[in-house]
């Protein structure tokens, strides 16, 4: 599993280089790991429903998902021609793709907890991730 992470975490890198092939073997083996770590032995997950208000704002301290979230949306914005609303929207949606099979393979595997509410984090992440990216695009130009 070293290796598999080891190659994750440099087809991550490389996809912030516009290399979609990176992207592309980055997202496959990302949504493969957690699967893999059980030996693929997936059960129906069981997830927690609607949260309160009380419980979405707690989830904004999932410090883990925010931060690892916003780098997937700057990654996955990088893959676009043009960063406008079209891709923001796109990677926006990407990202919170990612997070519902993230939440669904958790459950299934049962090495975590398929929340709705871990949701709540990343969609933070995702206006971190603009924020981000807006930010590069006045200031560095490496992002334009």
């Amino acid at each position: 599993m070293y290796v598999v992470g080891t190659v994750i975490v440099i087809s991550g890198g490389l996809a912030f280089f516009r290399q979609r092939w990176a992207y592309a073997l980055f997202l496959l083996l990302s949504i493969c790991y957690i699967p893999a770590r059980t030996g693929f032995h997936l059960q129906m997950p069981r997830c927690e429903g609607v949260p309160s208000l009380e419980l979405a704002a707690y989830s904004l301290h999932n410090y883990a998902h925010i931060v690892l979230f916003s780098i997937f949306f700057v990654m996955t914005v990088m893959q676009f021609q043009t960063r406008g609303r079209t891709a923001f929207a796109r990677a926006a949606l990407a990202t919170l793709a990612m997070g519902v099979f993230v939440e669904l393979a958790e459950g299934a595997t049962r090495t975590g907890n398929c929340r709705l509410r871990d949701l709540v984090p990343d969609t933070a992440a995702v206006m971190l991730g603009m924020i981000v990216v807006l930010a590069c695009q006045r200031t560095m130009k490496w992002i334009t």
